[in-house]
Protein backbone atom coordinates (compact mmCIF):
# COMPACT_ATOMS: atom_id res chain seq x y z
CA UNK A 1 0.00 0.00 0.00
CA UNK A 2 2.60 2.08 0.95
CA UNK A 3 4.85 1.75 -2.24
CA UNK A 4 1.13 2.70 -4.37
CA UNK A 5 0.96 5.60 -2.31
CA UNK A 6 4.38 7.08 -3.54
CA UNK A 7 3.60 5.72 -6.59
CA UNK A 8 0.36 8.07 -6.58
CA UNK A 9 1.82 11.07 -5.48
CA UNK A 10 5.27 10.67 -7.62
CA UNK A 11 2.51 10.72 -10.81
CA UNK A 12 1.16 13.67 -9.06
CA UNK A 13 3.61 15.21 -8.94
CA UNK A 14 5.05 15.11 -12.67
CA UNK A 15 1.67 15.73 -13.42
CA UNK A 16 1.81 18.89 -11.74
CA UNK A 17 5.22 19.54 -13.14
CA UNK A 18 4.40 18.82 -16.83
CA UNK A 19 1.20 21.37 -16.31
CA UNK A 20 3.53 23.90 -14.86
CA UNK A 21 6.26 23.52 -17.77
CA UNK A 22 3.83 24.02 -20.55
CA UNK A 23 2.19 27.34 -18.27
CA UNK A 24 5.96 28.57 -18.61
CA UNK A 25 6.08 27.47 -22.23
CA UNK A 26 2.96 29.98 -22.89
CA UNK A 27 4.13 32.55 -20.87
CA UNK A 28 7.03 33.20 -22.71
CA UNK A 29 5.53 32.69 -26.19
CA UNK A 30 2.64 35.37 -25.13
CA UNK A 31 6.01 37.82 -23.81
CA UNK A 32 7.66 36.95 -27.22
CA UNK A 33 4.15 37.68 -29.28
CA UNK A 34 3.81 40.86 -26.97
CA UNK A 35 7.62 41.74 -27.27
CA UNK A 36 7.13 41.93 -31.17
CA UNK A 37 3.23 43.93 -31.06
CA UNK A 38 5.00 46.07 -29.11
CA UNK A 39 8.30 47.05 -31.20
CA UNK A 40 6.20 46.98 -34.63
CA UNK A 41 3.95 49.44 -32.61
CA UNK A 42 6.91 51.49 -31.61
CA UNK A 43 7.84 51.29 -34.93
CA UNK A 44 4.96 52.83 -36.42
CA UNK A 45 4.48 55.59 -33.85
CA UNK A 46 7.93 56.52 -34.74
CA UNK A 47 7.49 56.29 -38.85
CA UNK A 48 4.38 57.80 -38.26
CA UNK A 49 5.89 60.98 -35.99
CA UNK A 50 8.72 61.43 -38.14
CA UNK A 51 6.43 61.89 -41.39
CA UNK A 52 4.03 64.23 -39.58
CA UNK A 53 6.80 66.50 -38.20
CA UNK A 54 7.73 66.86 -42.37
CA UNK A 55 4.70 68.32 -42.86
CA UNK A 56 2.47 71.12 -42.06
CA UNK A 57 -0.99 70.36 -40.69
CA UNK A 58 -4.10 72.79 -40.17
CA UNK A 59 -6.46 72.98 -38.22
CA UNK A 60 -9.24 72.46 -40.55
CA UNK A 61 -9.89 72.47 -44.24
CA UNK A 62 -11.14 76.27 -44.36
CA UNK A 63 -7.81 77.07 -43.17
CA UNK A 64 -5.85 74.85 -45.17
CA UNK A 65 -7.53 75.37 -47.96
CA UNK A 66 -6.96 79.76 -47.99
CA UNK A 67 -3.17 78.92 -46.91
CA UNK A 68 -2.23 77.11 -49.82
CA UNK A 69 -3.98 79.33 -52.51
CA UNK A 70 -1.45 80.75 -54.93
CA UNK A 71 1.67 79.45 -57.26
CA UNK A 72 4.22 77.22 -56.58
CA UNK A 73 7.09 76.60 -58.91
CA UNK A 74 10.50 74.20 -58.82
CA UNK A 75 14.12 75.59 -60.01
CA UNK A 76 13.23 73.46 -63.53
CA UNK A 77 10.79 74.35 -65.72
CA UNK A 78 7.21 73.15 -63.29
CA UNK A 79 4.64 75.05 -61.69
CA UNK A 80 1.91 74.38 -59.60
CA UNK A 81 -1.26 76.73 -59.22
CA UNK A 82 -4.09 76.52 -56.65
CA UNK A 83 -7.16 78.53 -57.68
CA UNK A 84 -10.15 77.48 -55.21
CA UNK A 85 -10.29 73.52 -55.46
CA UNK A 86 -9.04 73.58 -59.35
CA UNK A 87 -5.30 72.56 -59.43
CA UNK A 88 -3.00 73.24 -62.58
CA UNK A 89 -0.22 71.38 -63.56
CA UNK A 90 2.59 72.96 -66.28
CA UNK A 91 5.70 71.22 -67.21
CA UNK A 92 7.37 74.53 -69.54
CA UNK A 93 9.34 73.81 -72.27
CA UNK A 94 12.44 75.39 -71.08
CA UNK A 95 13.54 76.31 -74.47
CA UNK A 96 10.74 78.59 -75.13
CA UNK A 97 11.17 81.02 -71.82
CA UNK A 98 15.23 80.60 -71.00
CA UNK A 99 17.19 82.34 -73.86
CA UNK A 100 20.64 80.61 -72.58
CA UNK A 101 19.10 77.45 -72.38
CA UNK A 102 17.68 77.60 -75.87
CA UNK A 103 21.21 78.95 -77.13
CA UNK A 104 23.03 76.38 -75.58
CA UNK A 105 20.28 73.15 -76.21
CA UNK A 106 18.11 74.60 -78.89
CA UNK A 107 14.97 75.67 -79.64
CA UNK A 108 12.16 72.79 -79.28
CA UNK A 109 9.17 72.90 -81.28
CA UNK A 110 6.84 71.19 -78.85
CA UNK A 111 4.46 73.23 -76.56
CA UNK A 112 4.17 72.94 -72.91
CA UNK A 113 2.58 69.84 -71.05
CA UNK A 114 -0.79 71.16 -68.96
CA UNK A 115 -2.75 69.21 -66.59
CA UNK A 116 -6.03 70.28 -64.70
CA UNK A 117 -7.34 68.41 -61.54
CA UNK A 118 -9.77 69.19 -58.86
CA UNK A 119 -9.20 68.71 -55.29
CA UNK A 120 -11.50 66.21 -53.58
CA UNK A 121 -10.03 66.53 -50.01
CA UNK A 122 -7.59 68.82 -47.97
CA UNK A 123 -6.84 66.46 -45.65
CA UNK A 124 -5.43 68.69 -43.09
CA UNK A 125 -4.64 66.84 -39.89
CA UNK A 126 -2.30 64.73 -42.49
CA UNK A 127 -0.79 67.81 -44.55
CA UNK A 128 -2.02 66.34 -47.83
CA UNK A 129 -3.95 67.78 -50.49
CA UNK A 130 -6.06 64.72 -52.40
CA UNK A 131 -6.97 65.19 -56.05
CA UNK A 132 -9.43 63.25 -58.88
CA UNK A 133 -7.11 61.86 -60.60
CA UNK A 134 -3.25 62.50 -59.87
CA UNK A 135 -1.58 61.37 -56.86
CA UNK A 136 -1.90 63.08 -53.75
CA UNK A 137 0.33 66.12 -52.88
CA UNK A 138 1.86 66.64 -49.81
CA UNK A 139 2.33 69.80 -47.82
CA UNK A 140 5.76 70.11 -46.27
CA UNK A 141 6.93 71.36 -43.05
CA UNK A 142 7.66 75.17 -45.13
CA UNK A 143 4.43 75.33 -46.64
CA UNK A 144 5.49 74.18 -49.88
CA UNK A 145 4.18 71.54 -51.94
CA UNK A 146 5.86 67.92 -53.06
CA UNK A 147 4.66 65.95 -55.73
CA UNK A 148 6.55 63.12 -57.03
CA UNK A 149 9.54 63.83 -54.63
CA UNK A 150 9.79 67.50 -56.57
CA UNK A 151 9.17 70.49 -54.30
CA UNK A 152 7.20 73.33 -55.53
CA UNK A 153 8.29 76.39 -53.46
CA UNK A 154 5.33 79.05 -53.04
CA UNK A 155 5.78 82.00 -54.95
CA UNK A 156 4.57 85.51 -55.85
CA UNK A 157 5.96 85.60 -59.26
CA UNK A 158 3.81 85.24 -62.32
CA UNK A 159 3.95 82.44 -65.28
CA UNK A 160 6.46 82.95 -66.96
CA UNK A 161 6.55 84.95 -70.51
CA UNK A 162 7.62 83.23 -73.53
CA UNK A 163 10.63 84.37 -75.49
CA UNK A 164 10.68 85.40 -78.81
CA UNK A 165 12.27 82.89 -81.05
CA UNK A 166 14.06 85.74 -82.99
CA UNK A 167 16.04 86.40 -80.32
CA UNK A 168 17.60 83.27 -80.76
CA UNK A 169 20.63 83.42 -83.15
CA UNK A 170 20.82 80.30 -84.59
CA UNK A 171 17.27 80.49 -85.55
CA UNK A 172 17.02 83.88 -86.24
CA UNK A 173 17.23 84.22 -90.11
CA UNK A 174 14.84 81.54 -90.49
CA UNK A 175 12.20 82.94 -88.24
CA UNK A 176 12.88 86.66 -89.87
CA UNK A 177 12.24 84.46 -93.59
CA UNK A 178 8.79 82.67 -91.94
CA UNK A 179 10.72 79.62 -92.30
CA UNK A 180 9.90 76.70 -89.50
CA UNK A 181 12.43 73.97 -88.31
CA UNK A 182 12.02 70.90 -90.01
CA UNK A 183 11.02 68.09 -88.08
CA UNK A 184 15.10 66.33 -88.14
CA UNK A 185 16.07 70.06 -86.78
CA UNK A 186 13.16 69.63 -83.91
CA UNK A 187 14.67 66.10 -83.46
CA UNK A 188 18.37 67.00 -82.99
CA UNK A 189 17.30 69.62 -80.60
CA UNK A 190 15.39 67.45 -78.53
CA UNK A 191 18.54 65.48 -78.61
CA UNK A 192 20.82 67.83 -77.35
CA UNK A 193 18.47 68.77 -74.90
CA UNK A 194 18.07 65.18 -73.78
CA UNK A 195 21.50 64.55 -72.65
CA UNK A 196 24.54 66.42 -74.75
CA UNK A 197 26.46 68.90 -72.91
CA UNK A 198 24.44 68.74 -69.79
CA UNK A 199 25.88 68.89 -66.51
CA UNK A 200 25.52 65.65 -63.78
CA UNK A 201 23.34 68.12 -61.82
CA UNK A 202 21.64 69.50 -64.98
CA UNK A 203 20.93 65.56 -66.12
CA UNK A 204 19.33 64.54 -62.85
CA UNK A 205 16.95 67.57 -62.55
CA UNK A 206 15.81 66.18 -65.99
CA UNK A 207 15.78 63.10 -65.43
CA UNK A 208 13.40 63.60 -62.28
CA UNK A 209 11.47 66.02 -63.78
CA UNK A 210 10.96 63.33 -66.83
CA UNK A 211 10.09 60.85 -63.93
CA UNK A 212 7.42 63.10 -63.11
CA UNK A 213 6.23 64.34 -66.47
CA UNK A 214 6.14 60.21 -67.11
CA UNK A 215 3.91 59.47 -64.01
CA UNK A 216 1.94 62.35 -64.52
CA UNK A 217 0.90 61.16 -67.83
CA UNK A 218 0.41 57.71 -67.16
CA UNK A 219 -2.05 58.63 -64.34
CA UNK A 220 -3.99 61.15 -67.14
CA UNK A 221 -4.06 58.31 -69.38
CA UNK A 222 -5.59 55.92 -66.89
CA UNK A 223 -8.06 58.89 -65.91
CA UNK A 224 -8.62 59.84 -69.55
CA UNK A 225 -7.36 63.34 -69.03
CA UNK A 226 -5.48 64.65 -72.27
CA UNK A 227 -2.88 67.02 -71.92
CA UNK A 228 -2.63 70.30 -74.34
CA UNK A 229 -1.79 68.90 -77.64
CA UNK A 230 1.87 69.58 -78.96
CA UNK A 231 2.88 71.76 -81.35
CA UNK A 232 2.07 69.85 -85.12
CA UNK A 233 -0.43 68.02 -83.73
CA UNK A 234 -3.84 67.53 -85.23
CA UNK A 235 -6.34 68.94 -82.66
Amino acid sequence: MANTGMTQDRRDAMHWAEEWRIRQRNKRILLIVLAIVAVALLAFIINYVSIMVSRTTYASEEEMKAALQGRYETDYAEDIVIDGDSLTLTYYNQSHYDLEYAEKYGYSDYEDSVYDDEVVEWDYRRGQIKLKWMDTITVDKSGNLVYYHQQYKKTNEPKPTPLDPSLLSQYKQGYEDGLNAGEEDADSSDDAASGAGLTEEEQEAQDAVQESQDETQAAAEEAGVEPLPEAGDDV
